[in-house]
């Protein structure tokens, strides 16, 4: 059986690499894994899409991000939602929902050109994603940093 995937933030990066391999149907509702990897900033779009897809009862994989680990060194809004992304995710995988949240450090991307650090290549990303629905069991969460 062929798993149908709705995937989030598709226009480049690492959502375009992930509908390239995987395809990408019209709706949530439609599919049988959710990879939620659209942020939206201010919005909390990535929580409020996590608990819809939940409430759907889908396999969830959502691109979360190091940068909660950083909040005390440079505050911003993208560090607060996804910090909302991991504790939702964290409540839902307690709750039975099948959720992974993949925290990725620096990836090579249109949205981290100006960054200097070493990154991640967007495939290697793509195949982290690959091993967690690999897996036989549940993954609550992974982060992989350069």
């Amino acid at each position: 059986m062929t798993n149908l995937f709705y995937i989030t933030g598709t226009r480049r990066g690492l959502g375009a690499a992930l509908q390239e391999k995987y395809g990408n149907c019209n709706s949530l509702e439609e599919c049988d894994i959710f990879i939620n990897c659209k942020h939206e900033y201010g919005e909390f779009s990535q929580s409020k899409l996590l608990y819809r897809a939940a409430e759907l009862n889908k396999r969830i994989i959502n691109i979360g991000s190091n940068s909660p680990d950083q909040s005390k060194k440079q505050p911003h809004i993208y560090q607060v939602e996804k910090f909302a992304l991991d504790k939702a995710n964290e409540q839902l995988f307690y709750q039975g929902i099948e959720t992974t949240n993949v925290r990725f450090g620096y990836f090579d991307s249109p949205r981290v050109a100006d960054v200097t650090d070493k990154n991640m290549s967007i495939e290697y990303c793509v195949g982290i994603i690959d091993w967690v629905l690999q897996q036989p069991h549940r993954v609550k969460e992974i982060t992989v940093c350069p």
